[in-house]
């Protein structure tokens, strides 16, 4: 399975650091298999399904034109629900981590069964009409933090008892965000006592800060943020990457090029058939040979990523780096298949198996992923109460209270030396304004500790 986890990793929320620093190694490993390849592959089932319809001489063909027809549907509805997760049960999962001799414990097997992912988008009108719909540029809207009519939440819970651990919006120009840090900790197979603990070293003007840890709903300004992240980006003129809060934008003719050479690389690999009906639904596989697909989107990506905006640091080094091409090799070397389900013309699911991955695929056992579809979900709205997160103040409380310990210390010995101006002029250009390098200075944090800060929080 170590195999399976290096692929999906080749392919391609938020609660206290303290809760996860000893995170159980099983189910850590577990979920990153479940997301990271469910992510990856479901999503490349979606791209090969979506690039039939490009393609002319699939149109031709009943099973393109059904595939074709049931993902245009999607963008009909003002509203569309995805839901992803593994498609077995506990006993099977754990079956199939002894099939690639990878044990998986029953109690994490149990976790992984009851999770899931869920990711709806709402508009005023169909979605296909919208704005962000219309331009396919939403990489351009993020960067700008418009989501061009189109409201977005993200949510991870559990089918079962219906409990959600995480919930995260985009409407209206702001995010919210609402953590179960203590039900997080408890599913990761830790003590709620470490996350009890942080909330209670958070100082008084921790604030919304404190609320998020507590479970409450909070909410950030993507305005304001993006206006951070430009304050920021001086910090990219003398640091080795983009600068904290940048994101690279794209051109539209070079997305509009992306495009193409997606569909063409589709259209050449992909092959889809009907595979007859799973209950009510119809199924149509779509299969492609894995390596030469993978290596003709990582190409195509790459093109792109080498003429984005604000991509590449001072020094050079960008952040999108290529992949190594001995990385392909990594790939399976044979055809892989995703089962797309179709219901009354929708598309309604798309399950991919994950032993398709492993180096000696066994025909007994099994880890399907599903990602399923839904039209007219829930409308995605704001939540009522959210306590206003200050992200500037946010970073200024992180660094008082990572170097807390260095400062006990450091007043052992005294006060700290006070900061010259060319010591202004240098955390200025690391991302730290005056302001905060004086609260920091006189918080008892030496030039030397508010720089090495500065550096861990712009990554």
């Amino acid at each position: 399975m170590r195999r399976c986890v290096e692929l999906a990793s080749a392919a391609g929320p938020i609660g206290p650091a303290s809760a996860f620093r000893h995170r159980s190694s099983a189910i850590n490993t577990a979920l990153r298999r479940s997301v990271r390849a469910g992510i990856a592959v479901t999503a490349g089932a979606v791209l090969l399904a979506a690039g039939v319809t490009a393609c002319g001489t699939v149109k031709q063909l009943t099973a393109g034109e059904k595939l074709s027809g049931a993902f245009e549907k999607l963008g009909d509805a003002k509203s569309v629900g995805f839901q992803l997760s593994v498609d077995a049960t506990a006993d099977q999962i754990v079956a199939f981590g002894k099939a690639v001799d990878d044990p998986i414990e029953q109690k994490d097997a149990d976790v992984l069964s009851d999770l899931t992912l869920n990711v709806s988008m709402s508009a005023d009108k169909p979605l296909k009409d919208t704005e962000a719909f219309k331009s396919g540029s939403s990489l351009g809207a993020v960067n700008d933090y418009d989501l061009k009519g189109v409201a977005l939440a993200y949510s991870l819970g559990t089918k079962k008892s219906g409990k959600t651990f995480a919930d995260i919006r985009l409407v209206g120009g702001r995010m919210y965000l609402k953590v179960d840090a203590r039900g997080i900790a408890q599913l990761m197979g830790e003590d709620t006592k470490g996350v009890d603990e942080f909330a209670g070293s958070l100082p008084a003007e921790a604030g919304a800060f404190k609320d998020a840890v507590d479970g409450k709903w909070v909410s950030v300004d993507l305005k304001k943020a993006k206006e951070l992240g430009e304050q920021q980006k001086k910090s990219a003129d003398t640091g080795n990457g983009p600068a904290l809060g940048a994101v690279p934008s794209f051109d539209p003719a070079e997305l509009e090029r992306f495009g193409k050479s997606v569909k063409d690389v589709v259209s050449k690999n992909i092959s889809v058939e009907e595979k007859g009906k799973s209950g009510d639904a119809d199924v149509i596989q779509v299969s492609a040979p894995a390596r030469p697909l993978v290596e003709g989107l990582v190409k195509a990506f790459e093109k792109l990523a080498t003429g984005a905006t604000g991509a590449t640091g001072a020094s050079g080094i960008s952040a999108f780096p290529p992949v190594p091409s001995d990385d392909f090799s990594k790939v399976p070397d044979r055809k892989l298949a995703a089962d797309v389900l179709i219901k009354g013309g929708k598309a309604q699911a798309v399950t991919f198996d994950l032993m398709q991955l492993a180096d000696k695929p066994d025909p007994a056992a099994h880890l399907p992923l599903r990602l399923g579809f839904a039209v007219d979900a829930p409308t995605v709205s704001a939540p009522a109460g959210a306590a206003e997160l200050d992200l500037g103040k946010l970073q200024e409380i992180a660094m008082k209270m990572a170097t807390a310990d260095d400062t006990s210390a450091a007043g052992a010995d005294g006060p700290v030396a006070p900061l010259t101006e060319a010591q202004y002029a240098e955390l200025a250009a690391a991302g730290v304004d005056r302001e905060k390098a004086t609260n920091l200075n006189a918080a008892g944090l030496s030039f030397q500790e508010i720089k090495d800060f500065a550096a861990v929080i712009k990554g």
